[in-house]
C-alpha cells in the first residue's frame, strides 16, 4: 500500500493530527512492535489487548524511526517528533483502511470460509493459480478480524487475483470480514463442529458463513451439506459439486490409483479427468473445491492437472520437534513469503532465547531476479539474530553478498543436494528453522533430522493452550495472578515447550512436582518463579542454587530447611494448609508453633499461603468446599497476622475456578484446564483441545469369518472383513483396555473400532466399514474427532492418567498457526 498521512487521516475520518507530517509516505501497517522492518514508512496501530497495550510501545518505536501512529482517542501521549492519529476504535480504523484499500483493486477476489479446511484449500488453490496469475493471499491462517485486515493491506498493483480466508466463531462477525474482503467469488469448504458453541444450530452457522458471499457473483459449495444447499438459493443458487447428488459439477467416476485417486468430473457437456495425489475423503473434498474453483476462475484442465501434481500432504501448521544431536527443529515448509517467514522467526523468538539459530530457506515460488526477496530475507535474518543460513535453489545464491558477515552461509542448488550433504552440515545443539516453497519439499529435510522416526506422535497445539489460558484469565478477573502447573512434563505435553509458551504469555508463576523438573526448566532458561510442590526429602541448598521455591507443609520439614540453609538463599517458601484433603499441609493445631518458628526466622520470606480443595468440581460436595474455604481464610488470617509482609493466597485449581470464582483470592492454579478439560460444561465448551495422538496403518489384511485377532484370540469380526494393524501399543501409552472396549479411532473421516487386545507395540482395528483405507494412512487415536474424555471413560480412567502415560518414545510435535 502507499498513502500519505493526509490521505490516511481522510480515510480514517481523523483531522486532528500534526499537519507537518501530512505528506509523509506510509507503505506498511503493523500492530506488533516486533514486526516493524521499515520504520520510516510504517504506521503503527496501537491495539489494546487483555494484557498488553500498543501505546506502551510508542516511545520505543518512535526512537526506532516510526513517525505515524493510530491510537485511541483517549490516548494522552504527546510526541514532538511523531504523528498521532486519534480514532474511536483502533481495530475499527485498521478495518476501515483495509476496506478502503480493497476498493482500489478491480480484480477477482475469492473469499473462502467454512468450519474446516480453509487454509488447506487456500494454499492448494494458490498452487493451482500461481502459474498463470500473480496471487495475493492471507499469510498462514490470518483469517480473523485483525488477520484479514492485515492480509487485505498486502494487495498491490502487481496482483491479478486474491484469495482471502475468513474465520468466525459466533454470529455477527462475518459482516465486517465481508466489508474488507469484498469477494467477487466465494467458496465454503464444509460445516463441522468447530466453534459450535457460538451458533444455535447448523443452519444458523451456515447462514452466518454465507453472509461472506452476499455481494459476490457466485460461490462454490458441496451439495451434500444440506444446510448450505438449502440456503444457496437465497444467494443466487451458487455453484455446487457432488458425487452422489445432481449438481453443477458431478463426479461420474472415482477410482483408486497406486498413489491417489482418479476423478472424472462432468460439467454440462464437458467431461474432465483429474488425478488427485491423495486417497482420504478430506483431501478429496478439498481437492474438488480447488478444481471447481480453478475451472470457474478460467484455468484449463491441463493447467489444473499440472498444479495438482505439485500438491503433497502438507503440514498446514508450524511444527516443533526434537532433532538429532541436540537440535530443536521447527518445520514451516508449507508456504513461503516474507510475512510468513517473519511470523516463523517471531515464533522462534517466543519459544527459545538461548540456542544458536540456523535458517534453512529455499527460493520463493515464482521468484523473479529483481523482486527484492533476497534483500527481505537478509533483513529478517539480521533482525532475528540468525547465525547460520542454508539457502536452497538458484535464486537464493544472491544472499551470500547481502548477509552480514557474522552470518555463516551455505548454498545448495536443490533439496536433493541438501539432503545428500545433511550429515556434513555439522548441525548440533542449535535451533533449525526450515522454510521452503512447496515444490522443494523441505519437510524431507525436517524428517531426516528428526530424533524419532516412530509412526506414532503426540501433537500439542500451542495456540489452543494460549486460548485456554485466556479463557481462565477471563474467569479469574482482573488483578488475579495465574500459576501454571507444569508437573509431569506438563501432563505429558513437554515441560520446557509449554513452560516457555506460558512465560511468553505472561503467567505469574509455574509449579512443578519435584526439584529435578524445576532444575530442568532453569537449565533451559525459564526465568519465572517456580514452586516445587513435593519437597519433603530434597536438598534445600540445591533449591536455593536454582531459585526454586519449596512448598512447606510440616514443622519437621521447615526445621530441616532452617538447619540446612539457615533460611538464607531460599527465594521464598509457600505454606500449605490442610483444610480437608487429608494429604499434605499444616493443620489448625500446628499454627501457633508455625507462627513462632516464622517469627524467629524473619529472613524467610513467605511468598504464599495455599490449600487444596478436595471436590471443587462436584456440586454434591459444595457444602464441604465452602467449609474448606472458610477454614482456609481463618488459617490464612491467623498466619498473616504474624508475618512481616503480606503473602499471596491461592485455593482454586482450574476446575474450582468455574464453580467458585469467589474464592479466587490473589492467584489461581491452572493445570489440566490449560489442555482443554473442565468438569463445568459451560467452560468446557469455551476451551480448545490441545492433544492429538496419531499413528499410521502398518498393514491392511483380510480376515475370514471365524478367524480371531490378537492375543488370547480376544478379537473376532462378526463376518469376513479386513483389519488394519496400527503402529501403537500399550508401551506407547494406549490403555490395554481400549481393545476390549472397542475404542473407535478416526480414519479417513470415519470411526473404526479396535478389535482384540492391545499389544505392547501394535493394535488392530476393524476396517470393514472404512472406504479408501490404505497402508500408511494416518489414524487419530484421540484428538478433536476422537475425544480423550471418552477414551478415558471407556477404559475406566481419567484424561490426566492417559496423558501422563504417553511414553517417551512417542515424540511430541508442537504446532503453531
Amino acid at each position: 500500500m502507499r498513502y500519505t498521512v493526509a490521505e490516511l487521516g481522510a480515510i480514517l475520518s481523523c483531522d486532528t493530527y500534526e499537519r507537518s507530517f501530512a505528506l509523509y509516505n506510509i507503505e506498511h501497517a503493523e500492530t506488533d512492535s516486533r514486526s516493524v522492518l521499515h520504520p520510516a514508512t510504517t504506521v503503527f496501530f496501537a491495539l489494546q489487548g487483555s494484557r498488553s497495550n500498543g501505546e506502551d510501545f510508542i516511545h520505543q518505536l518512535a526512537g526506532e524511526g516510526v513517525r505515524a501512529f493510530v491510537v485511541d482517542s483517549r490516548c494522552e501521549l504527546d510526541l514532538r517528533d511523531a504523528c498521532l492519529l486519534r480514532v474511536p476504535s483502533v481495530l475499527g480504523a485498521l478495518q476501515q483502511l483495509a476496506k478502503h484499500h480493497r476498493k482500489q483493486f478491480q480484480i477477482p477476489v475469492m473469499g473462502i470460509t467454512g468450519s474446516n479446511g480453509k487454509t488447506i484449500v487456500k494454499e492448494w488453490l494458490y498452487t493451482l493459480l500461481r502459474e498463470r496469475y500473480r496471487v495475493c493471499k492471507n499469510p498462514k491462517s490470518y483469517n480473523s478480524q485483525l488477520g484479514v485486515a492485515l492480509s487485505v493491506l498486502e494487495l498491490d498493483q502487481s496482483h491479478e487475483i486474491a484469495l482471502f480466508e475468513a474465520g468466525i466463531s459466533q454470529t455477527g462477525e462475518m459482516d465486517r470480514l465481508r466489508e474488507m474482503i469484498q469477494p467477487t467469488h466465494g467458496l465454503i469448504t464444509n460445516l463441522g463442529d468447530a466453534h459450535q458453541a457460538g451458533f444455535a444450530s447448523d443452519d444458523d452457522k451456515a447462514l452466518e458463513k454465507l453472509q461472506l458471499f452476499r455481494d459476490a457473483a457466485t460461490f462454490i459449495y458441496r451439495k451434500d451439506y444440506s444446510s448450505i444447499d438449502a440456503l444457496a438459493s437465497v444467494h443466487g443458487g451458487g455453484i455446487s459439486w457432488s458425487q452422489k447428488l445432481k449438481a453443477d459439477y458431478n463426479i461420474e467416476r472415482l477410482h483408486k490409483k497406486p498413489h491417489g485417486l482418479s476423478v472424472q468430473l462432468r460439467h454440462g457437456n464437458a467431461l474432465h479427468s483429474f488425478d488427485i495425489p491423495f486417497e482420504d475423503e478430506a483431501s478429496l473434498e478439498n481437492g474438488m473445491h480447488c478444481i471447481v474453483a480453478a475451472l470457474e476462475l478460467g484455468l484449463t484442465a491441463e493447467e489444473i492437472q499440472r498444479g495438482l501434481r505439485q500438491l503433497h500432504a502438507l503440514r498446514m501448521r508450524l511444527e516443533q520437534k526434537e532433532g538429532l544431536r541436540g537440535c530443536l527443529l521447527i518445520n514451516d515448509s508449507y508456504s513461503l513469503d516474507l510475512k510468513s517467514l517473519q511470523l516463523a522467526l517471531q515464533f522462534v523468538d517466543q519459544q527459545n532465547q538461548t540456542m544458536p539459530r540456523t535458517l534453512v530457506i529455499s527460493d520463493f515460488a515464482g521468484q523473479q531476479a529483481d523482486d527484492g526477496l533476497p534483500e527481505g530475507v537478509a533483513q529478517l535474518a539480521a533482525k532475528y539474530q540468525v547465525q547460520k543460513l542454508i539457502a536452497v535453489g538458484p535464486m537464493m545464491a544472491r544472499l551470500r553478498s547481502l548477509l552480514d558477515g557474522k552470518i555463516a552461509f551455505l548454498h545448495f542448488p536443490d533439496a536433493d543436494a541438501l539432503l545428500a550433504h545433511s550429515d556434513a552440515l555439522g548441525l548440533h545443539d542449535e535451533l533449525v528453522l526450515i522454510k521452503g516453497a512447496r515444490h522443494f519439499r523441505l519437510e524431507r529435510f525436517f524428517d531426516a533430522l528428526s530424533l524419532s522416526q516412530h509412526d506414532t506422535t503426540l501433537e500439542i497445539d500451542l495456540k489452543a493452550v494460549a486460548h485456554n489460558l485466556a479463557c481462565y484469565r477471563s474467569l479469574a478477573g482482573r488483578g488475579v495472578k495465574c500459576m501454571a502447573v507444569v508437573k509431569a512434563a506438563a501432563y505429558g505435553s513437554g515441560h520446557y515447550e509449554i513452560a516457555r509458551l506460558l512465560e511468553f504469555h505472561g503467567v505469574d508463576y509455574l509449579a512443578v512436582a519435584y526439584p529435578d523438573e524445576g532444575i530442568a526448566l532453569r537449565q533451559k532458561g525459564i526465568r519465572l518463579p517456580i514452586l516445587v510442590l513435593n519437597s519433603g526429602g530434597v536438598d534445600f541448598n540445591r533449591l536455593a542454587e536454582y531459585r526454586l521455591e519449596p512448598e512447606v507443609y510440616s514443622l519437621r520439614q521447615l526445621q530441616r530447611l532452617l538447619q540446612e540453609t539457615g533460611g538464607e538463599g531460599i527465594a521464598g517458601i509457600h505454606i500449605k494448609f490442610d483444610t480437608g484433603m487429608n494429604r499434605l499441609g499444616f493443620g489448625e493445631r500446628d499454627l501457633p508453633a508455625l507462627a513462632s518458628l516464622l517469627l524467629e526466622n524473619p529472613q524467610l520470606e513467605v511468598r504464599s499461603l495455599f490449600s487444596h480443595l478436595a471436590a471443587s468440581d462436584r456440586p454434591e460436595h459444595d457444602e464441604f468446599t465452602h467449609r474448606q474455604a472458610k477454614a482456609f481464610e481463618a488459617m490464612s488470617s491467623y498466619l498473616q497476622g504474624v508475618l512481616p509482609r503480606p503473602a499471596m493466597k491461592h485455593l482454586l485449581n482450574s476446575g474450582g475456578l468455574a464453580r467458585h470464582p469467589q474464592y479466587a483470592f490473589d492467584m489461581v492454579r491452572l493445570g489440566i484446564g490449560l489442555y482443554g478439560f473442565d468438569a463445568d460444561p459451560g467452560v468446557a465448551r469455551r476451551l480448545e483441545k490441545v492433544h492429538s495422538l496419531k499413528t499410521r496403518i502398518a498393514q491392511v489384511r483380510n480376515v475370514e469369518s471365524g478367524e480371531t485377532v490378537s492375543y488370547n484370540r480376544s478379537g473376532k469380526l462378526a463376518s469376513a472383513g479386513k483389519i488394519g494393524v496400527l503402529s501403537i501399543g500399550y508401551a506407547d501409552g494406549l490403555p490395554r483396555q481400549a481393545g476390549a472396549a472397542a475404542w473407535p479411532v478416526w480414519i479417513n473421516r470415519q470411526r473404526a473400532p479396535l478389535v482384540g487386545n492391545v499389544c505392547m507395540d501394535l493394535c488392530m482395528v476393524d476396517l470393514s466399514g472404512v472406504e479408501h483405507c490404505t497402508e500408511g494412512m494416518e489414524v487419530e487415536v484421540f484428538g478433536k474427532n476422537a475425544p480423550l474424555e471418552l477414551l478415558a471413560e471407556a477404559t475406566g480412567t481419567i484424561p490426566y492418567e492417559i496423558l501422563c502415560r504417553i511414553s517417551g518414545r512417542v515424540k511430541r510435535i508442537f504446532l503453531q498457526d
